[in-house]
């Protein structure tokens, strides 16, 4: 059995033991709806001390949005509560580049891919909590109706902390274990629940700052990636202006008759078309 199966019941030893210290939350902070509303859920209503992290991918157009959205969250949560703004750390930031290689997470989520939608995200977050020696980053990973994504599986194969998160479950073993450094905060919310319980305690306005689309088209949300697409099937299309929800609706459109187009070139014209107008690719 390979080193990252073996060194699991360790980790899960150290977590309450490190990483709980002082009750202070590490989290992946991406500027969006769900680690927003965890982090400041976390500080607003928990009175928690927030140690946020955010890996800079290069090859997304929408990091910089996302660190202006951090930004801005926390300047109008300084203006609305000050001590939730004190209990948040400066936020570490790491270019994903120089996340450290290890072969054997990357052949587990390798595996893992093969039997369920996974996100490479999960090949070099793990990664990255291994190179930092974090046994509990929080990951916000959201309930959702997939029966082949990361929900799904999370459900099944993770259980309650003290703290209300969720975790691995013991008992667990294979390339599952990949998950093991990380705990899943908002596990059992849908993102209409999550604004619910931020407009019961007050910081809905803040978390209506964060930011949800992967390939802004100038500088607004673009309505065809898939964050922007999951926004309006969850009811929350009123963030997204009139051009962007006529893209996702052409988007979805296009996507049905796809496999009636002769030339699948045709698909990427159009498509190419509301995404870039004139200045499409070619």
């Amino acid at each position: 059995m390979g080193t990252l199966h073996t060194k699991q019941a360790l980790l899960r030893d150290e977590r309450l033991e490190g990483d709980r210290n002082n009750q202070c939350v590490r989290i992946l902070w991406t500027g969006g709806w769900d680690s927003t509303f965890r982090v400041l859920y976390a500080t607003w209503v928990e009175g928690k001390r927030v140690e946020p992290h955010y890996i800079v991918d290069t090859t997304r157009s929408s990091s910089s949005r996302e660190l202006e959205a951090i930004a801005e969250i926390k300047d109008v949560l300084k203006v609305h509560n000050e001590a939730a703004y004190e209990r948040i750390s400066s936020l570490e930031v790491t270019p994903k580049s120089e996340i450290p290689e290890d072969l054997e997470i990357t052949k587990s989520w390798t595996q893992l891919k093969k039997r369920m939608h996974l996100g490479g995200q999960y090949d070099w977050l793990a990664r990255y909590a291994k190179s930092k020696k974090m046994t509990a980053l929080e990951l916000c990973v959201q309930r959702d109706d997939r029966t082949d994504g990361i929900y799904a599986f999370l459900k099944k194969n993770t259980e309650q902390t003290p703290f209300g998160t969720y975790r691995l479950r013991q008992e667990v073993s294979g390339d599952g274990v990949i998950f093991a450094r990380f705990e899943f905060p908002v596990l059992d919310y849908s993102k209409n629940e999550m604004r619910d319980i931020a407009k019961e305690h007050g910081f809905i306005e803040i978390l209506e700052k964060s930011w949800f689309c992967h390939e802004p088209i100038n500088g607004m949300p673009c309505g065809m990636c898939n964050p922007c697409a999951c926004t309006v099937e969850e009811g929350m299309d009123y963030r997204l202006s009139r051009d962007a929800i006529f893209r996702y609706r052409t988007r979805r459109y296009l996507k049905v008759v796809r496999q009636s187009l002769v030339d699948s070139r045709a698909f990427r014209w159009v498509y190419d078309l509301l995404r870039y107008g004139s200045k499409r690719k070619v």
